[in-house]
């Protein structure tokens, strides 16, 4: 059976935020489904890029792009180069800690949302929701464009 989705909201993802993640939710809790599904489109109905810029002369699309870097330097290596993802928890400066190789966030929960993408939440998940795109630190000052993210839920 299919979940009863609700609209929660529609984001404009920046590629380069201020810090390296864009907050879109305050606080989403947990025992939830999330799905997210770039839009091609604004509420107007007028197109909206579903390309953004990881570095000058580059697109890339949510789901990323095959250009060959190293992922232990991403953001998220489960997702590719220039890839839209998500993170619940924490703040809009965290980085991975190269130390801690199985836990590089700690507690909180980072996954690629690519163009489209659902999530489950435990009862104990819930937490700020961010977004943004897939790349080594030293590459956001690079970045430029957005996308269009519309984010619902199924749940409590």
């Amino acid at each position: 059976m299919e979940p009863s989705w609700k609209a929660v909201k529609t984001v404009k993802v920046e590629a380069k935020p201020t810090g390296y993640w864009n907050l879109v939710i305050d606080y989403i809790p947990g025992s939830r489904l999330l799905r997210f599904a770039l839009l091609t489109k604004d509420a107007q109905g007028q197109p909206v890029p579903t390309f953004w810029n990881p570095a000058a002369g580059m697109q890339a699309g949510a789901d990323g792009t095959n250009f060959t870097t190293a992922k232990s330097g991403l953001l998220s290596g489960g997702a590719c180069y220039g890839a839209l993802i998500g993170k619940i928890g924490g703040s809009s400066a965290d980085i991975p800690d190269a130390s801690q190789p199985t836990t590089p966030y700690g507690s909180k929960r980072v996954f690629a949302v690519g163009s489209r993408c659902v999530i489950s939440l435990g009862a104990s998940d819930g937490g700020p929701l961010f977004l943004t795109m897939n790349d080594n630190p030293e590459g956001f000052l690079n970045h430029s464009g957005a996308l269009h993210v519309q984010i619902e839920e199924y749940g409590t």
